[in-house]
């Protein structure tokens, strides 16, 4: 009867240990956020935990993976961009804001190009030009995003895709410093 108790005992401390032992990176993202936050005052923490949070493979990442999630949700980001740019121009539009909408899809075509380097150049540690090419779809958002605001009345049908490829960019940036130590 002992035998029995005993592997009794410890098949079911086993399956505590198993069943509530939480994974070694699943703190990961909140933390990688707060660090993020800590070195960028343009990342919002919220963003950063949802954006980063809603790849699966942030589950078991550790903080190099979230770097790629991160230029992987970039790339997503400007590419859907782009195509939404598309559907805007198939429409009628005052001449200044068509103008404006048709910079913004070549801004944001180049930016799917970059983005795709970066991708490249993150997953082969250069990353002296991972920080170069993310700056420039940063800067690629913004100056979309600003030429909108550059005539009185204007409103930009594109604020909330140029927020997000501003608050990508720059949680990209942030990791980036996390993983080269910068």
């Amino acid at each position: 009867m002992n035998t029995a108790l005993c592997t009794l005992f410890l098949f079911l401390a086993s399956s505590l240990i198993l069943f509530h032992a939480e994974p070694a990176v699943a703190n990961v993202v909140p933390e990688t956020c707060r660090k993020c936050v800590a070195l960028s005052p343009n990342v919002n923490y919220d963003f950063c935990v949802k954006a980063l949070g809603s790849d699966r493979r942030s589950q078991t990442a550790d903080v190099q993976g979230l770097g790629l999630i991160a230029l992987n949700l970039l790339e997503s980001s400007v590419t859907s961009t782009g195509s939404y740019i598309q559907q805007l121009l198939k429409k009628k539009w005052d001449p200044y804001v068509q103008g404006c909408l048709e910079a913004c899809s070549e801004l944001y075509s180049d930016a799917v190009d970059t983005t795709k380097e970066a991708v490249e150049a993150y997953q082969a540690k250069h990353y002296t030009d991972v920080q170069t090419w993310v700056s420039t779809v940063a800067t690629d958002g913004d100056t979309c995003e600003s030429q909108f605001k550059e005539k009185p009345g204007v409103t930009s049908p594109l604020t909330k895709q140029s927020g997000d490829t501003g608050q990508l960019s720059s949680i990209g940036l942030a990791i980036l410093a996390i993983v080269t130590g910068s």
